[in-house]
Parts: C-alpha cells; sequence; structure tokens
C-alpha cells in the first residue's frame, strides 16, 4: 500500500515550548522514524506528510493513497489533535487511529469522566476549573489530597510537583503556577494514592486487552505519579506483565475494554489507571493515540507480552483499519 504518515511538525520548537513540554520534538521524530521504518519493512511506501493548512490538499495532489496512518500529537494545545482526524476523515481514506468523536471525547478528561461514570466505570471525583480564582465544590472539598492537572492535554504537561495538593493553600498556588502555563480549562480530581497502571487495547474480533502495565518510580523519584521531573530525571520503571493478582488484572483488562468501546475508540487505545485507598481500580485517562515511539512505548511493551513485537504491530494496525474500511458503509464522504 501507498500510506500517508501524517505527524506533527516538529522543526524549529521555540524554547518556551521546550519549557512546558520537553523533548515533544524529539519524541516526534522519533516516532515518525519508527513508524515508517516498521511500515517499510511490511512492504509498504510511506508519504511523510505534516499536519498544517496544506496537509488535505498535499495528500490529494498524491492522488493514489490508499491508507492514513495519523499520528498527530501537537507540540501544543493538545485541542487541535481532533481537528486533524476530522479534517482527514473527510477525504473518506482509511485511517489508522479513532476519529474525530473519540477523539474530542478522550481529549476531554471531564467528559471522558461523565460517559464512563454514566455506564459505571469508577473513575474519581472531578471539578472543571476557567479560571484560578473559582471556588472549590462541596465535593472536594472533603476529599483532600487533591491533584491538579490539564484537562485537555497529555504527555505530562503540566504535571509537576506541586500537582499534588493537600490542602486549600496549596491548592491555590498550583492553581496559579498551571494557569499561568496552560490554557484553561484545568482539571482538579480526587487524588488516587495506590499504585499505577495502564492496560493497551487493540482492535481485534473481539477486543484484545494486552497484559496490565504497571507505572513504578524509584525511591529517590520526585514524585510517585507522571509528571516532568519524573520524565526528565527517568525515575519512571515500566513492569509488564504487572505484578498484581489475576483477578485484578482481569478487572482492569475489562474496565479497559468497556472504555474502548463507550468511548467508540478505533485500532488501538490505552486506558490509564490507579488504585483508590480501598486497592481498587479507577481510571485517570483515557489515552486515544498512546504514544508508539519504539523502545519507549508502553503500548508496545505490553503488546510485546503477548508475542506481538513492534513491526507486527503497527502492520497490525494497517491491516485492521483496511478491514474497517472494506466492512463499513462511508456515505457522503470525501466530497466536501
Amino acid at each position: 500500500m501507498k500510506i500517508a504518515l501524517v505527524y506533527a511538525e516538529y522543526a524549529d520548537m521555540p524554547e518556551e515550548l521546550k519549557a512546558i513540554n520537553p523533548k515533544a520534538d524529539e519524541h516526534m521524530k522519533n516516532i515518525v522514524s519508527s513508524i515508517t521504518l516498521a511500515l517499510e519493512k511490511g512492504g509498504h511506501e510511506v508519504v511523510p506528510i505534516p499536519a498544517n493548512v496544506d496537509m488535505l490538499r498535499n495528500i490529494m495532489d498524491i492522488g493514489d493513497i490508499d491508507l492514513i496512518f495519523c499520528h498527530y500529537a501537537p507540540m501544543e494545545n493538545l485541542q487541535l489533535q481532533g481537528n486533524v482526524f476530522a479534517a482527514l476523515e473527510l477525504l473518506g481514506i482509511p485511517m489508522v487511529g479513532s476519529g474525530m468523536f473519540t477523539q474530542a471525547l478522550g481529549l476531554s478528561k471531564e467528559t471522558t469522566k461523565v460517559i464512563l461514570r454514566s455506564i459505571g466505570i469508577p473513575t474519581t471525583k472531578s471539578q472543571v476549573f476557567m479560571s484560578e480564582d473559582e471556588e472549590l465544590s462541596d465535593e472536594l472539598k472533603d476529599a483532600f489530597p487533591l491533584f491538579v492537572k490539564p484537562e485537555s492535554e497529555a504527555a505530562s504537561v503540566g504535571v509537576h510537583k506541586d500537582s499534588y495538593v493537600e490542602n486549600e493553600e496549596q491548592l491555590r498556588k498550583t492553581l496559579k503556577r498551571i494557569f499561568a502555563e496552560i490554557n484553561p480549562p484545568i482539571l482538579v480530581e480526587e487524588y488516587l494514592p495506590g499504585r499505577e497502571f495502564t492496560v493497551g487495547v487493540l482492535e481485534e474480533n473481539p477486543l484484545l486487552a494486552l497484559p496490565v502495565l504497571e507505572l513504578k518510580f524509584t525511591e529517590d523519584s520526585p514524585t510517585n505519579y507522571q509528571s516532568i521531573e519524573t520524565k526528565l530525571q527517568k525515575t519512571l520503571i515500566k513492569e509488564v506483565p504487572a505484578n498484581i493478582p489475576e483477578e485484578l488484572a482481569k478487572e482492569m483488562q475489562e474496565m479497559a475494554v468497556k472504555s474502548f468501546k463507550a468511548l467508540r475508540a478505533e485500532i488501538y487505545a490505552r486506558v490509564d489507571m490507579r488504585l483508590d485507598k480501598y486497592g481498587k481500580p479507577q481510571i485517570i485517562e483515557f489515552n486515544t493515540m498512546p504514544g508508539l515511539e519504539r523502545g519507549k512505548s508502553f503500548f508496545e511493551d505490553s503488546a510485546n507480552e503477548v508475542g506481538i513485537d513492534y513491526d507486527t504491530l503497527i502492520n497490525r494496525m494497517v491491516e485492521i483499519a483496511w478491514a474497517r474500511e472494506r466492512d463499513e458503509k462511508r456515505l457522503e464522504i470525501g466530497k466536501f
């Protein structure tokens, strides 16, 4: 196949952006290289397409693109991610990745929580802040410690050591800092003190929940959760399969699959969870486009545990996307 690989432009990343999202340009460059090499090993021709105002015209001018592999993670303002997928859907070309609908839902952490709660999947209490001086809800006033993070970002953007707050005074200081760095909305949620896990889901038939991966941290780690500090100091340790009871692993895998269905995800996704004070898992985030950098991807690590290496994984995603196109009715697409 001739495959268009759509990615976020990473050259000339501004210094002020590097301070908020360190090494984002390096990661995107490595992801493009990783996916390209895997697809070429699979016998495909890869055409790199930067996501910009000329993206659709560039794809249309090529003329014989069979499939689009979109791994667009903007260097800033992750809300733009859904816009790119929406534009690509207009072309009516098979695509690896969830469409605009799921991207929009997944990129709004609070919207994701509302949907998951509606079908009985446990997730933390939370509140959206549009300004730093909004009053904390009564529900959260009695729920300290709390956790503060951007409502629509990823890759630990905006998450620092001060994201964990134990009282109102600390909350206000952190809100002041994060509003100075990140555009609203900002999410304040109940902090879960237990271990952290992630579960990848691949759209096989039936859906395949990959082995549970645990995120651990070294003793000298500045935080026991993913943050800018842990990424810079490289204090994260991955363990897959997680050393947990089989019943707990199965419960988390079932939660991941239910979430995948509820948010109408396509091809692949990853679900992040932590244990509450009672040792029960709750979902903290739904990742519509997990990182796919060879040798560093949580999704790849989990796939390896069931005998799927990186090259096979990437090419399997292409096969799944192509099969979806064959089986779906696609009306009024590509006629803009």
